[in-house]
This record gives C-alpha cells, structure tokens and sequence, in this order.
C-alpha cells in the first residue's frame, strides 16, 4: 500500500466510502490533510527549542532557573490569550485564511530574535517567543480541529494522535539541531547569541515559504453540523450535538491544562535533572532530551495503533497509570539510572494531548469553532508549572519537584475512567450531553399541550353555539 493510499485510508476517511461523491470527496482530502499535519511538525520543532534555550541562556547570560521559565510563561500564556480571539477569526474567516495568519505571526516572531540577540535583551526573546506562540495558538486550534473533523467520529482519536505524532518528530529533531547550534559553538565563551539569531531567521524564512504554499493550495471548509448529521444518516447511530456547558468539555478542558503543565514541566527540568541526578554535561543531557522526545513520538504512534482495538479513554487511563508509576520512582529514586525514567515518562505522556482534545471535543458540532479554542486554552497550564517546578528545584530539590507532574497524571488517570462512563450514560440518556436540546423538547411538548388544550376549547364552543 502506497503513502497516498494510507494516508487516505488511515487519516482521513477511514469508513468505505458509499458513494462516487464519497469517493471523490475522499480524494480532494488527501493534499489538505497532509498539509495541515505539517502544521504539527512546526510547533513541535518550536517547542523542542524553546526547551535548550532555558540552559543556553542561563549558561550566557548569567540568569537563574526561575527566569528562564519566563520564556514558558509568555510562551503558553499566549495560548491562553489568543485561543479564544482564535476561535472567533476560524468563525468568520474559515480555516485557510486563519492558518495563513498564524504562519505570518510565527515568521514575525521567529525575525524579533535577530535584534534581541544582537543587543543582548532577554525580554526581546520574551516577547519575540509570545508572538510566535499567539501564531502558534491559531494553527493548534485550525489544525487539532480540521484533522479531528475531517472523517469519521469513530476515528477521530486515532487521527488526531497520528498527526500529532508529527509534532513528536519535530520536537525529537529541535533538541539535536539545539546541542549542535546553541551548545557547539562559543557562545558562552564570547557572550554573543549569533548562533540562536541565525538559526531563528532560518525557521522563519522556512514558515514564510510554507505560508506561500498555503496561499495557493486548497483548504476545503466544512459545516460541521452537516457532517455530524451526514454521518448519523450513513450509519444509523443517533448522534447528539453537545453543548458548551458539558462537563467533558471542561473537565477536558481542565485536564489538557494540567497535562500541558506536565509536559512542559518536565522537558524544561530534564536538562537539569540529567546533569544534577545523572552527572552528564550540557550538550550530552540535550541529546538525552531528543532521545525522550524520540520516545515521546514513537508513544503517539504506538498508542494510536492500539486505538484500532481500545477505546481511547481506557487507553487513556491506562498510559496516565504507567506515567504515575514512573514519575514516583523519578521522585524516590537518587541514581544516575534514575535519568532514564523520564524517557518512561515522555513515552506514557505521548497520546494525553491528542485523546484530551478528541474526548473533550467529541459530538460539538457547530459548536467545534468555539468549544475547542477552550479546550487550546488549556496550553497554558504549560506557563504555570516550568516557573513552579523551578522554584521547588531552588528551593527543595530537583526530585520535589516533580510532585507536580505526579499530582497532574493521577487527573489524567482520573479524566479516563469518568470519560468513558460519561460517554456511555449519554448514549443512554442523550439529553444529557445538550442541555439546550433538553429545553427545547421541553418547550416543545408544553407548547403542544397548550396546544391541544385551546383545541378542545375552541371545539366545545362550536358545539355551545350549535
């Protein structure tokens, strides 16, 4: 089977299709799919270097621990800002031209760092990071949504989990080209920033081309209420709308904000763990760093192909328990070999983000547009628990802190099993999942009541008058 036939079968539409409409359909998916996904590669390159340069900037411009988690703070913070300013532009102008946006913001934050390095300003890179993250926030809510509703709600988790196992490969390659560009150099010695300029001007010109491409290709917009009804129809399944108010939405949400926290916690302690814990130098710990990401990537794949025989939330549930487990014993175990248990942890982490999102977002329809920038918004927690986990290491120690990380995967663990037994008291009871279709019906029958009553009235009339 060809790359092009499996992408098709796997990514996108999953179902046979029905028709010759079906068919065709299937085909003009093909290029928009795969073009989207390299959405995902982009912020994970990102993220990956945002990683390396807490120790790169630390080693040269003298800072602390606590004040290279700013550069997390305004990074995720971002994603918390823009989010919902995202979901009302993907409203109004759909999603290529919103994707075209994000790119642009991501080259003109990516360009900022060329004077920020120049004139040795840490709060330049602060804010140069904010503006890329704003782009970044836009293409995360276009693309994790697009990929989740381009096919069939059955598959939706295995979708999203395999595009995002993308954005794995993009943060398993930033850490090596980091360990050669920031830390091969001599930088430290010379105390200039040349190497993070140039290789920053380089990742900008790279987006501005992808940009172009975007300007020319076709992205197909979808109704989303129309597809969720098309497919009720196709399989006979009675499909609810969910509401905004509903509690996987925002526990979903709750939980993709704790579980970012977790990510970005630990990639941007595991440096130090290494050096502290394991005794490695700079340049060998941020290897180790593109090895755990490897693992990371490698997690999103295997969990997906697992999706094929599992439900996604006991899958969920599960990873969440493994990931509990391995954390405690980087908590409780003082030995070099102890490095090792956060790549463990990188592995189990890996489907959280994508199955969060298809959980939390599952059966919105025309509600997609707004309902998933608050589950992106979640991103955040990823400005909250790096500046934490720092202080805790400052303070405590670098074991300590990683009770944060554990705190956060027991939620995860705890969001897996209510999931699924949400989603299975709705498919009981389905006026659970929409509180406004409850109303309505509601509504519906005391008007037909009403109805009925003056009926009778207006007939016992006739008869008086006859």
């Amino acid at each position: 089977m060809g790359i092009k036939q499996a992408w098709e079968k796997v990514l996108v539409h999953i179902v046979p299709p029905k028709t010759v409409e079906d068919e065709e359909s299937k085909e003009s998916y093909f290029i928009p799919g795969a073009l989207v996904t390299t959405l995902f590669f982009l912020w994970g390159f990102s993220y990956g270097l945002l990683d390396t340069l807490n120790k790169h900037f630390q080693n040269v411009l003298g800072i602390t621990t606590t004040e290279t988690t700013y550069m997390q703070v305004a990074y995720f913070g971002a994603y918390f800002v823009t989010s919902p300013i995202a979901g009302m532009i993907l409203k109004r102008i759909g999603y290529k031209k919103t994707i075209i946006l994000g790119l642009l913001l991501y080259v003109l934050g990516a360009l900022c760092f060329y004077p920020s390095a120049t004139n040795r300003v840490y709060g330049g890179f602060v804010g140069s990071l904010f503006t890329i993250a704003c782009g970044l926030a836009m293409l995360e809510n276009c693309a994790n949504t697009y990929i989740n509703i381009i096919g069939s709600r059955r598959w939706a988790a295995l979708r999203i989990n395999i595009s995002q196992g993308f954005n794995g490969i993009g943060t398993t390659i930033s850490p090596v080209v980091a360990s050669y560009a920031f830390f091969g150099g001599n930088d430290s010695e010379t105390g200039n920033l040349d190497s993070v300029k140039w290789t920053y001007v380089g990742v900008g010109c790279a987006v501005f081309v992808i940009a172009i491409i975007f300007c020319f290709a076709r992205i197909p917009e979808f109704d989303e209420e129309a597809q969720m009804a098309a497919e009720a129809d196709a399989t006979g399944e009675n499909v609810k709308r969910a509401s905004l108010l509903s509690p996987h939405l925002w526990f979903g949400a709750i939980t993709q904000f704790v579980y970012t926290g977790n990510q970005v916690g630990i990639a941007s302690m595991f440096i130090y763990y290494a050096t502290i814990v394991g005794g490695y130098d700079d340049a060998f710990s941020s290897q180790l760093l593109a090895l755990a990401q490897m693992c990371f990537t490698i997690g999103r794949f295997v969990g997906a192909g697992f999706m094929r025989w599992y439900k996604p939330a006991h899958l969920l549930a599960f990873f969440s328990f493994a990931a509990i487990v391995a954390t405690i014993c980087a908590i409780a175990v003082d030995t070099p070999q102890a490095t090792y248990t956060l790549l463990v942890i990188l592995f189990f982490e890996s489907i959280m983000f994508p199955t969060n999102f298809s959980l939390a977002t599952k059966d919105l329809g025309r509600n997609y547009k707004y309902g998933a920038p608050i589950v992106i918004m979640g991103v955040a927690g990823g400005a909250l628990f790096p500046p934490l986990m720092a202080l805790i290491k400052d303070h405590r120690s670098i074991h300590l802190s990683f009770i944060l990380p554990l705190i956060g995967f027991v939620m995860e663990f705890v969001y897996g099993i209510w999931v699924h037994k949400w989603i299975r008291y709705v498919k009981e009871d389905p006026a659970a999942i929409d509180p406004e279709k409850e109303t309505t019906s509601n509504s519906a029958e005391k008007r037909s009541v009403v109805e009925e009553q003056q009926e009778r009235v207006s007939i016992q009339d006739v008869q008086e008058v006859k």
